[in-house]
């Protein structure tokens, strides 16, 4: 294995750490490439710049990339939405059946971490999950036609320990309970299930799932009153940081439940926008007792009376969202 090749695989295991990227740069640099500069452009452009020193980099970025990214993109030829990221293709959208044809070969080429997949029967993606190179990813998306069949291969997957975030675009109860009760997925700390057509029994899989949660996105899923309780009597979520449910039918009684909770202790954020909430169940969040680290409550699109609640702004400050 060559060094470029071994930082190549050190950047794919270590996906936030840009020292590798740098030393690899180095290693371009020798040979004349030009991806060098892209790298050492785009890792700068993460850090603070004084506006002058910002707009040189984006122009020192736009002609690397004008210049250079259709034929380093090159060798992906038939994926999708392949972008540079501190100098690398970090992110992809690939059909089922390229992932399971060609997926080994495209995380060798660069060091994606991010996939999304448009899932067909859910075949192709366990027979991916089964092979040690799927280990390489940290965030998953699955939407198409198989989401459900997908999520529960995934859910029993051997090389799916090291996802931290997934999104399943149109679950169902079934596919939900999967992962939730899923020891394969033990890395996962980010799970979004929004605009998908659930029930209560989701929502209660969840709060008894063996998922060390930090943010959960159940938006448009249809819970109710009884889904809410459920999350708040969660004993399986008390690591979790941010809970987001707009856009469901949650009544004051549930945002009770929810501000009483004494299982979700790391709570930072709620989101209970365009729920069926009136200003009752809004003071609920008035106390400090209540989630005891809440800095963020989002009531937005409700039309709740502003001076009714100054019992919550007090408390929340500008972390109140009306």
């Amino acid at each position: 294995m060559s060094t470029y090749q071994e930082l190549l695989a050190r950047i794919a295991a270590e996906p936030e750490n840009d020292e590798p990227r740098l030393v690899c740069a180095d290693v371009l640099r020798g040979t004349d490439d030009a991806r060098a500069d892209l790298i050492q452009t785009q890792v700068a452009l993460r850090g603070r710049l004084d506006p002058a020193r910002r707009r040189a980099l984006q122009l020192d970025e736009a002609r690397l990339l004008t210049a250079h990214g259709s034929r380093w993109k090159q060798p992906l030829a038939g994926a999708q939405d392949a972008r540079f990221s501190r100098g690398f293709i970090e992110e992809l959208s690939l059909s089922e059946e390229q992932l399971a044809k060609h997926g080994q070969e495209l995380l060798a080429l660069e060091p994606v971490h991010r996939l999304t997949v448009t899932t067909r029967d859910g075949k192709g993606l366990a027979r991916a999950a089964g092979q040690p190179w799927f280990s390489q990813l940290r965030w998953l998306r699955l939407e198409g036609g198989a989401v459900a069949g997908a999520a529960k291969a995934l859910a029993s997957a051997p090389h799916a320990g090291k996802l931290g975030g997934l999104v399943l675009s149109g679950a169902d109860d079934e596919a939900v309970q999967a992962v939730a009760g899923s020891t394969a997925l033990a890395g996962l700390r980010s799970l979004s299930i929004s605009s998908s057509e659930l029930s209560d029994a989701a929502a209660a899989a969840l709060a008894s799932g063996k998922l060390a949660l930090e943010r959960l996105y159940l938006s448009g899923t249809g819970l109710s009153d009884e889904g809410a309780q459920a999350l708040a009597r969660a004993k399986g979520l008390t690591t979790l940081r941010l809970l987001a449910l707009n856009r469901n039918a949650l009544s004051d009684e549930g945002a009770q439940a929810l501000a009483a909770s004494k299982t979700l202790t790391s709570l930072e954020r709620l989101e209970l926008s365009r729920n069926e909430l009136s200003e009752e169940g809004a003071l609920a969040f008035r106390s400090p007792k209540a989630l005891p680290k809440l800095r963020r409550l989002e009531l937005l699109d409700i039309g709740l009376d502003r001076r009714e609640l100054e019992p919550v702004r007090k408390r929340l400050g500008p972390g109140l969202r009306l």
